[in-house]
């Protein structure tokens, strides 16, 4: 209280005092959660010190720059690449030595990208699981160049390690988001996926040991399809994606089983047109929400954004107020005029009302287009109506007219 009543005393210290104090509240009250966040963040890092700070930054701002991530993805587009011409025979034998330098070139990208990510923040490389999995196919895509290939079966081995350099093309999925969402969408359909084809598996159970007992008779009908339960099982598959049942149907028709129609078309009713397509609709509802999910976590990043970028334009509005506060020695008329001379029409302004929300103005579009929708409908529908009019009212006049002429004629007459 003493030291409010000294600021207010003095006449200039009184002015800045309520300038300093009312924007700083204004701050703390518009982005009171954004500063509990950015506390906390310090907080942790100040725990934290690294003693290569200089070093630590400079990597750091490579890793988190587009640049970089674009230059990964075209060294995994380059590699897919590559390992296609690789398949060539001919194209491998002109350039002898040549995709083996090129492997190695893409090895040490890889290396340096994981090397880099893994200093800059080494536990939030190893929780995430995008990276993790990178992590093994880099690990995975070192083996044969530490291998012993000597032998035959070595060299079998080998030759399997080394197809598992086409891994190396999933590598994308960790830098787009939205394969990201449809990945996490196809594991979140699992076990749904699981209870279908459990159902499924049953249903070709039963119809399979019905099919066995039913085609399966060695002498009188179709043991290569029907003969035990895994022939059975692989035809019924067969069915169930409606891939070559006629030739299957065929095979039983042939052997005189004309009866046995009724079992496909029931098995293939309720196998693909039931169950399959079940699977694919699971499958289908998941990737929406999925999607729906990423839209919305986009939406929220975005108005976390916004949220910073009006934090700093605060902040700088109250140093460049701060400054001339300070550096004021004559009136307050003399303050507002080089204030003004400070702004510029290009500065951004923070708005707090409902109407300048991105949520608003969406719905404000939206509900414009649906508006201009509605009047075209109308204007169709009034057109509709006017002709409906103007030929009634064109049969009332040739009514009209007739109706004058018979009476003419019957005063003719008369």
């Amino acid at each position: 209280m003493e030291q409010n009543a000294d600021v207010k005393e003095s006449g200039s210290g009184y002015f800045r005092f309520i300038i300093e104090k009312g924007a700083s509240q204004i701050a703390l009250r518009r982005f009171s959660d954004w500063d509990a966040v950015g506390r906390a963040a310090a907080t942790a890092s100040g725990s934290n010190v690294r003693k290569d700070t200089e070093f630590y930054d400079y990597i750091a701002n490579i890793t988190e720059k587009t640049l970089f991530d674009g230059m990964i993805m075209v060294t995994i587009i380059l590699n897919a690449l590559f390992m296609a011409l690789e398949t060539d025979y001919d194209l491998k034998y002109k350039l002898f030595g040549f995709f083996e330098i090129a492997d190695e070139f893409f090895m040490a990208i890889y290396t340096m990208e994981f090397l880099m990510k893994v200093y800059v923040n080494p536990a939030v490389y190893w929780k995430n699981g995008y990276n993790v999995f990178d992590a093994i196919i880099l690990v995975i895509s070192f083996v044969p160049m530490f291998a012993d290939g000597g032998d035959s079966s070595a060299m079998g081995t080998m030759r399997i390690v080394r197809a598992f350099r086409s891994l190396r093309v999933l590598k994308t999925v960790s830098f787009i988001r939205g394969l990201q969402a449809l990945v996490v969408a196809l594991f979140k359909t699992m076990k749904s996926v699981v209870y279908v084809l459990g159902l499924m598996f049953v249903l070709m159970f039963i119809f399979a040991i019905i099919g066995y007992y039913y085609f399966g008779d060695p002498n009188t009908g179709d043991p290569e399809n029907w003969g035990d339960l895994g022939n059975a099982l692989f035809t019924l598959f067969s069915l169930v994606t409606v891939d070559g049942w006629t030739d299957l149907q065929q095979n039983l028709d042939d052997l005189g089983m004309n009866y046995s129609r009724i079992f496909t078309i029931v098995f293939i009713l309720i196998g693909y047109f039931v169950f399959f397509n079940m699977f694919i609709g699971v499958v289908i509802m998941e990737i929406q929400h999925a999607t729906r999910r990423f839209e919305n976590e986009v939406q929220s990043e975005r108005e976390a954004s916004l949220t910073q970028k009006k934090h700093a334009i605060i902040q700088r509005q109250k140093n460049e107020i701060r400054n001339l506060i300070q550096s004021q020695t004559g009136n307050f008329t003399k303050l507002v005029e080089q204030f003004n001379k400070s702004l510029r029409h290009t500065d951004y302004t923070v708005m707090e009302d409902l109407s300048t929300s991105m949520s608003f103005i969406d719905i404000y579009l939206t509900t414009l287009d649906h508006q201009d929708t509605t009047t075209n409908k109308l204007q169709q529908l009034y057109s509709e109506a006017i002709l409906i009019l103007s030929d009634l009212l064109e049969e009332d006049l040739i009514e009209m007219e007739q109706k004058a002429l018979r009476e003419r004629n019957i005063k003719m007459r008369a």
